[in-house]
C-alpha cells in the first residue's frame, strides 16, 4: 500500500482535490449570490439575512463556513499550481510555434484567472467582512457600540454606498466576468476528472458550464450595476 504522502502528491489525487474543492466553491458562489440578490428586496431583507448568518449557532456557523472556504480555496489553488508546474516540466523544452487547436482561452488561462480571483477575494473580504479597506463604508454599516452587541448591521447601506463608487463597481464587475469565464471551463473539467463521461451527461455538462458561468456573472454584476443606475438606492 502506498504511503499517504505518495497518494497525496499523485497527479490523480491532486486533480480530484481540485475538482472537489472547485465544486464546493461553486456551491458557495450560488449560495452567496442568492443572499446578494436580496438587496433588490430592500434593506430589511438583506440586513436580516446578514444578521441570521452572523448569529447562526451562536456565531459558530459562519466561522465554520469561513474556515471551510479558506481551506477549499487554499487546496484548490495549490493543486492547480502543482499540476501546472508538472505539466510544464513534462513538455519538451522548446517549440518553434505553439498551437491551441483543442483548448480555449478560458482553459489556457485557468491558473492565472484563479490567482487573480484569489487576489480579488482577499480584497473583497477586506472590504465587506473585515473593514480593512474602504473602512468609511464599513463603519456606517457596523458602528462600534458597547451597548449594542446583537444589533442588525446596516449591510444594505454598506453595499449601496460602496457600489456608488464607480471604481469599486467596475472592479467587482470585471472580477465577476472572470468568475464566469473560470466556471465556463471548470465545470466540464471537474466532471471529466470525477469520471462523468457518459454520452448523455457530457452534452448536459457542456451546456451547464457556460450557462452557469453567464448566470453567476450576470447575477453578481446586477447588484453594482443597479446601484450605479439608481435602481437600488
Amino acid at each position: 500500500m502506498k504511503a499517504f504522502g505518495e497518494i497525496w502528491e499523485s497527479n490523480l489525487f491532486q486533480k480530484w482535490l481540485m475538482a472537489i474543492t472547485g465544486l464546493l466553491l461553486v456551491g458557495f458562489l450560488i449560495g452567496h449570490l442568492s443572499g446578494n440578490l436580496l438587496v433588490f428586496m430592500g434593506p430589511d431583507a438583506i440586513n436580516e439575512y446578514a444578521h441570521g448568518l452572523r448569529t447562526m449557532l451562536h456565531g459558530t456557523a459562519i466561522w465554520i463556513v469561513r474556515f471551510g472556504l479558506l481551506a477549499s480555496f487554499a487546496l484548490h489553488v495549490t493543486s492547480a499550481i502543482k499540476l501546472a508546474r508538472r505539466n510544464r516540466a513534462a513538455r519538451p523544452s522548446s517549440y518553434n510555434t505553439v498551437e491551441h487547436r483543442a483548448s480555449t482561452l478560458a482553459s489556457r488561462s485557468m491558473l492565472y484567472s484563479g490567482l487573480l480571483l484569489l487576489t480579488y477575494a482577499i480584497y473583497h473580504l477586506a472590504h465587506f467582512t473585515w473593514g480593512a479597506v474602504h473602512s468609511e463604508f464599513y463603519v456606517k454599516a457596523c458602528p462600534p457600540s458597547p451597548e449594542c452587541t446583537d444589533c442588525i448591521p446596516d449591510v444594505y447601506a454598506m453595499i449601496v454606498s460602496s457600489f456608488q463608487q464607480p471604481v469599486i463597481s467596475v472592479a467587482y464587475v470585471l472580477a465577476m466576468i472572470m468568475v464566469g469565464l473560470h466556471l465556463n471551463h471548470a465545470i466540464a473539467s471537474a466532471s471529466q476528472t470525477l469520471g462523468l463521461r457518459n454520452r448523455r451527461i457530457v452534452p448536459i455538462v457542456r451546456t451547464v458550464g457556460p450557462l452557469l458561468g453567464i448566470l453567476v456573472a450576470l447575477g453578481f454584476s446586477s447588484v453594482p450595476l443597479a446601484i450605479l443606475a439608481g435602481i437600488v438606492k
